[in-house]
């Protein structure tokens, strides 16, 4: 697969709505069923949630905007406190999934720095094989969730 290019730039509050859109986008599937106009009410008020939870839980974040020959197609956080990188966060839109975007930022945030961690939803298969795919192993599992570490110790 040829290299797409993905490149980062910070997210700044013109993005707010783009952020939204990445974070709806990613959870829609959560609420298959549920009648159309009461979808977007329920994610607007689980984004702000989400974004009041995770600037307390990891308030030396940042988040950039993933984009691919210019166009936003993602975004993602990433905390870097005191020499410890955690991946925080990382979503593609519906349209862009499968050509490798999140791949080639996940590559690039394990290069060079010594041990990442990261969270996910125990039963997100898909995402714990792109994990593993750049050398996470699983660390711990608790609450549905699993820690996944890069350079584990044996």
């Amino acid at each position: 697969m040829a290299l797409l290019t993905a490149e980062l730039r910070p997210a700044a509050a013109a993005d707010d709505a783009f952020l939204r859109r990445v974070f709806v986008d990613a959870r829609r599937v959560e609420f298959t069923g549920l009648p159309e106009e009461q979808i977007d009410p329920l994610l607007g008020m689980q984004f702000r949630a989400h974004a009041a939870d995770r600037r307390a839980r990891y308030p030396h974040a940042h988040t950039s905007i993933i984009t691919v020959a210019g166009e936003p197609v993602g975004t993602v956080t990433v905390d870097d406190d005191g020499g410890r990188r955690h991946l925080v966060d990382i979503a593609v839109l519906t349209p862009h999934r499968g050509r490798g975007i999140a791949s080639e930022i996940i590559a690039d945030l394990v290069h060079g720095a010594e041990h990442v961690t990261l969270s996910v939803w125990s039963l997100n298969h898909g995402a714990r094989r792109l994990y593993e795919r750049h050398g996470f192993e699983v660390v711990s599992e608790q609450f549905g969730y699993v820690l996944m570490a890069t350079a584990v110790d044996g």
